[in-house]
């Protein structure tokens, strides 16, 4: 499905932001809870700016992840920075980006970032630990 462009106005210190969101039919009842996956799209971010975004929420690459987040990693692309993550619900991450992010990207000097959002039909959680200075070739069994 082709991704749709849609404004939503959430005004935090004169900030507006644009979320792109997956095409679909109106939403259901059930919708505001299932899984998510977030495309954050920060447009000539750096690498170093987004860090910064992250120690001003004290987290860290490697870290425990918050609340309702599932799963996040993020790049660097030729335009910006980007950053995918998994949430539990469209809200948890609404709530998590409108209490936490939103606040701190002048801050870190960074503008609003372009938002899409996509319906996981499913997902994998962490793989067994696989035994510090093993073979990489052999999995466990």
């Amino acid at each position: 499905m082709k991704a749709a462009r849609r404004n939503v106005h959430r005004t935090n210190k004169d900030l507006t932001m644009t979320v792109l969101a997956q095409a679909r039919p109106a939403a259901s009842a059930t919708e505001s809870t299932a899984v998510v996956a977030v495309v954050l799209d920060f447009v000539d971010a750096t690498l170093p700016q987004f860090d910064r975004l992250l120690d001003s929420m004290r987290l860290s690459p490697g870290g425990p992840g918050l609340p309702g987040s599932i799963f996040h990693w993020s790049r660097r692309t030729s335009d910006g920075v980007r950053v995918t993550e998994v949430w539990h619900s469209q809200r948890h991450f609404e709530n998590f980006f409108e209490a936490e992010i939103a606040p701190r990207l002048a801050e870190a000097g960074l503008r609003a970032p372009e938002i899409t959002t996509y319906e996981v039909h499913g997902y994998l959680t962490q793989g067994p630990t696989i035994v510090e200075n093993g073979d990489p070739d052999q999995l466990p069994t």
